[in-house]
């Protein structure tokens, strides 16, 4: 069993009832379906969404009929489940890996700071032509208004320096073996992933999801005195699905929700996902229109198998703002 093996595993007893092949697939992806959102926050599995977002289905699939054969999963046509006494200790190895409050954001965040790392090591070097690491545009002109932005205030060499302090107490706290040898600076390349995993004796998908985890440890800390590493994260809103995000930024115009449907032409159930979508995405998005602090707090306090056992216990609640109290106990989206 290899740590992917351990990833899917985890993923599958996550959920106390069976599940289909393909709702399973739209866990591990990331895929913001209105089911996958909603469930992976009624059973808090949230820090194990998304956390293979370029996984193909053909994998996943080879994955699956890999564990049945080895006796590990039960696959019927209801759906998959652990054979008993079978566990995964995937969260507890990596325990700072939050799947869906950073999908989308990871790598571009370490894009972005290989990028960073180049910049000033050739600084210091005072090499000025040279090929960037990364070539994505959206990337180069990301790290460009980052240097610009803290270059108007400082020196380079003041910026430089407190980059690297800020690397160096975030690397005393992480293992700095699974990233270092990736930066890139001078005449010295960074190693690519298979290469440093190979070089720390790793199998690639345990190397993969302890890079996960440190970064994402990192990214719990950077309001805690990391200026420079915070303004190469991407914003929570780049998390979303382009839909939702456009819903967004009508709402953020002043069209009020009722309305998109006549602005976008979609449905009013489809406003509703991306409502939800946003809630969980963006902890400072008001939903307060919909629900109150007291019914977040009122669901949050017990647990439960289903919306349906939810919706019986609060009958005058729609399924709507029943997701939404599900989402603003995880996300702590403001509903007062």
């Amino acid at each position: 069993m290899d740590t992917l093996d351990q990833y899917i595993l985890s993923v599958i007893a996550s959920f106390p009832l069976k599940r289909k092949p393909a709702f399973l697939f739209a866990i591990v992806t990331g895929k913001r379906t209105g089911q996958a959102v909603q469930d992976a926050h009624l059973f808090e599995v949230t820090p194990l969404f998304g956390c293979l977002p370029t996984l193909r289905q053909r994998s996943f699939d080879a994955r699956l009929a890999g564990l049945q054969e080895l006796g590990w999963i039960e696959v019927t046509e209801d759906g998959i489940a652990l054979v008993p006494g079978i566990a995964s200790p995937f969260q507890t190895q990596f325990p700072y890996i939050d799947g869906f409050l950073y999908q989308n954001r990871t790598n571009r965040f370490f894009e972005r700071l290989l990028l960073a790392i180049q910049v000033f090591s050739n600084f210091k070097h005072e090499r000025k032509n040279y090929l960037p690491i990364v070539r994505d545009e959206e990337t180069q002109l990301a790290v460009k208004y980052w240097l610009a932005t803290h270059l108007a205030e400082r020196s380079k060499e003041v910026v430089r320096a407190d980059l690297f302090s800020e690397l160096e107490r975030w690397l005393m706290d992480a293992d700095a073996s699974l990233f270092v040898p990736r930066f890139s600076g001078g005449d010295y390349i960074g190693k690519t992933a298979f290469q440093v995993a190979e070089l720390t004796g790793r199998e690639p998908w345990n190397y993969y999801f302890a890079w996960l985890n440190g970064l994402h440890q990192l990214f719990g800390r950077l309001d805690q005195g990391f200026p420079l590493l915070a303004g190469l994260m991407p914003s929570a809103e780049e998390g979303l699905t382009t839909s939702a995000r456009k819903t967004l930024q009508l709402a953020e115009q002043g069209v009020p929700f009722d309305k998109m449907m006549t602005v976008r032409h979609l449905k009013w159930s489809t406003i509703q996902d991306h409502i939800v979508e946003i809630a969980a995405t963006i902890p400072a998005f008001d939903i307060s229109e919909w629900v109150d602090e007291a019914t977040v707090l009122r669901i949050g306090a017990h647990g439960w198998q289903s919306l349906k056992e939810i919706k019986q216990a609060f009958p005058e609640l729609d399924y709507f703002q029943i997701r939404l109290a599900l989402i603003a106990k995880r996300s702590g989206a403001t509903c007062s």
